[in-house]
């Protein structure tokens, strides 16, 4: 009955627009001939309670499903009772009371009444009035604030407690408060700290749009991308629910994201004012990449901060287009990235920059003056860098600057302590002193190669940023540690698809933590591409292309043109080459994203020969399963061939037909997601 008791308030609009159309009519009574006046008037009262009684009905099928305020459920079902009984009643003694109104008006009330309770299950109590009442302004966050109480909370608020509050608990979850939270739902607690691709509400979210269990349900307002990372990386790092926000590291995803999503002031700042112009919102979408982060430092600032992420993703030309937001650019943020002395010149048109961030980049300092242009720099960070007295210099009378950072660069404590006798409004930091009982933990190895799809004798290249460091790796999939054989010490040439896994260690500090990659192998490339079979038109990239021009789909955007989808059909298609070719094994390169119903394929078969006609099985793989949920990957499936020379090869792969027991859409069809396929 649950589909009928859905219908409910679809259809309750009907008996409404019957009794009003009712109380409308008899005021024409005097315009219109007596006996069509009285045929319309109980068409319309026999119209009025059979709708009704159908909509109370539907109503109480739909009350049965639970997750309701039981009080005002029991007042809404008695009055929706009550108009279906009432209207009834009017249609017997309609003789009778055919030339009186009151009883259309009683219709009317006892109809506002019901409708009024049915409003306070649906949007909350007092829903009719609340909008004439003086409303709270928006609550203002500064970095003393929980993390919880500052981004955490109101995107649940805005996105969950709907559906999830002291009137309605729908999964018996109620969310309108932190300790109703962690009550949890009959699903149980809705995260696991440490955990946010087993946590439910991330699984949930993560479900495609149109399943049954996705949250929030189609047709409500959804989560954002930014807003599920939020949240996933909140849960990643412990989700602490009373740690502020300016106790998160720098590197932390969580403050990362937060910042950009929640303009965050600092308490220091509060009261800063700018007289410059707020930036146009076609200019800071045109600034904001996946890989350079623009945001304003407070809501309702005109102040910017850019932040740059992963360094072989850098893009001289994202620095170069900040100009658009030149004017409100505050903070500069380019730690770990591949900058060098030239790029200053681009830097120093900023002129309101308050905060420059050049740690462990490129930077030597020989064209530091060019910041003289900055005349509002105030602190600078140029730890890790190859800065020398000399050039440190040029900028050290800067009218407003306050501090240098000079961490693990060649300005030694003596230095420091000339340059603070000569410049005593500047703060120059070096770090925290030494303590030789304390043991650090290592920066991970940095990886120079910014393609993972090798060529022939193409090396994978390593380094790190402190001396006498030994990283050591594996390639075959297994796990590096302290112990592992393999020392990189000059770059690694491979012939396959190859998992590398790596590690930083040095004596007397903890080992780094691990770093892996996946890297392709690619001899040749087929001339020409056929797909047997259409992918999903939602998932179709640019056809059979999509698979033969070495472009990389990214594990978290399923959606890029570099996939092709399939789940109702298996993926067919013929790779074709202009000339025989000594194939010795394939690769096919394909996304596993579990939370989205995206996995490993369920089997693939090989055919191989010059012509279509010709085209035999030459070998048949089955891949090794998952047991458990795992990680977003871009996986490789190598695949040995007999040795021979072909001209064309057939693929056949089946997508999983019934998702595993383990997985929350057991028994539905699982999706295959591919992006290339190599030959080598």
């Amino acid at each position: 009955m649950n589909p009928l008791g859905r219908m409910h308030p679809l259809l309750l609009h009907l008996p409404i627009g019957f009794v009003v159309l009712l109380v409308l009519f008899s005021f024409l009574k005097n315009e219109i001939e007596t006996k069509s006046y009285e045929l319309i008037r109980t068409l319309i009262l026999t119209l009025t309670a059979l709708s009704a009684a159908i909509v109370a009905l539907m109503g109480f099928f739909l009350s049965r499903e639970g997750g309701y305020d039981e009080r005002l459920l029991q007042f809404h079902k008695f009055t929706g009772i009550g108009v279906s009984l009432l209207a009834y009643a009017i249609v017997i003694f309609d003789e009778k009371l055919s030339q009186k109104r009151y009883p259309n008006w009683a219709l009317l009330a006892i109809m506002a009444v019901a409708g009024h309770f049915g409003a306070g299950i649906t949007h909350g109590e007092n829903y009719l009035f609340e909008a004439w009442q003086k409303t709270d302004t928006a609550p203002q966050f500064s970095e003393n604030d929980p993390m919880y109480r500052a981004a955490i909370f109101p995107i649940l608020e805005a996105k969950c407690v709907a559906c999830h509050n002291d009137d309605k608990t729908k999964g018996q979850l109620n969310m309108s408060s932190i300790e109703k939270i962690l009550k949890g739902g009959k699903n149980g607690l809705i995260w696991k700290v440490g955990d946010a691709l087993n946590s439910h509400i991330i699984q949930r979210a993560n479900l495609p749009l149109e399943h049954k269990e996705h949250m929030p349900p189609k047709g409500k307002p959804q989560l954002t991308t930014d807003e599920i990372a939020l949240l996933s990386a909140w849960i990643n790092e412990g989700a602490d629910l009373k740690k502020a926000f300016k106790n998160y590291l720098v590197s932390s995803e969580t403050k990362k994201i937060a910042s950009k999503l929640v303009g965050m002031k600092s308490a220091a700042k509060e009261a800063k004012v700018y007289s410059f112009s707020m930036p146009s919102e076609s200019d800071l979408a045109a600034v904001n990449t996946p890989f350079c982060s623009v945001f304003p430092l407070a809501t309702g600032s005109p102040a910017l901060q850019a932040d740059f992420f992963v360094s072989k993703k850098f893009d001289r030309k994202v620095l170069e287009n900040l100009s658009k937001v030149g004017e409100q650019l505050v903070i500069l943020n380019l730690s770990k990235m591949p900058v060098h002395d030239e790029d200053l010149a681009l830097i120093a048109n900023f002129p309101n920059l308050e905060k420059l961030i050049l740690n462990q980049t490129d930077i030597t300092g020989n064209t530091l003056e060019q910041l003289k242009k900055c005349k509002n720099l105030e602190s600078v960070a140029l730890a890790g860098t190859k800065i020398s007295k000399e050039n440190l210099q040029k900028i050290l009378d800067l009218p407003k600057l306050k501090e240098v950072f000079v961490w693990n660069t060649n300005i030694d404590e003596a230095t420091v302590t000339e340059l603070g006798k000569k410049y005593t409004k500047i703060k120059f930091d070096r770090g925290g002193l030494d303590n030789p009982n304390e043991i650090l933990q290592l920066n991970p190895p940095i990886l120079v190669n910014e393609d993972f799809i090798i060529k022939t004798n193409t090396p994978i290249t390593l380094k790190h940023t402190l001396k006498n460091v030994k990283i050591r790796y594996t390639l075959d999939g297994s796990e590096p540690d302290s112990t592992t054989v393999n020392i990189y010490e000059k770059p690694i040439i491979i012939d396959s698809y190859t998992k590398f896994k790596a590690i930083a260690t040095k004596e007397n500090w903890y080992a780094s933590r691990k770093v892996e990659y996946s890297f392709f192998k690619s001899s040749f490339v087929a001339d020409s591409v056929y797909l047997l079979n259409l992918p999903d038109p939602k998932y179709s990239g640019k056809g059979g292309s999509t698979l033969n021009d070495l472009k990389k789909g990214p594990t978290d955007n399923f959606g890029d043109k570099a996939w092709l989808g399939y789940r109702e059909k298996e993926f067919m298609g013929i790779f074709e080459f202009k000339k025989v070719q000594p194939i010795k094994g394939l690769t096919i390169s394909y996304l596993q994203k579990m939370d989205s119903f995206i996995m490993p394929p369920l089997a693939v078969e090989v055919w191989a020969g010059n012509s279509k006609a010709d085209l035999k099985v030459i070998q048949k793989i089955t891949p090794k399963q998952a047991k458990k949920m795992e990680g977003n990957a871009n996986v490789g499936l190598q695949i040995p061939l007999i040795q021979g020379s072909y001209k064309m090869i057939k693929l056949v792969i089946k997508p999983v037909s019934k998702l595993p027991v383990w997985h929350p859409g057991k028994g539905q069809k699982g999706w295959f997601f591919v992006d290339e396929v190599f030959f080598n």
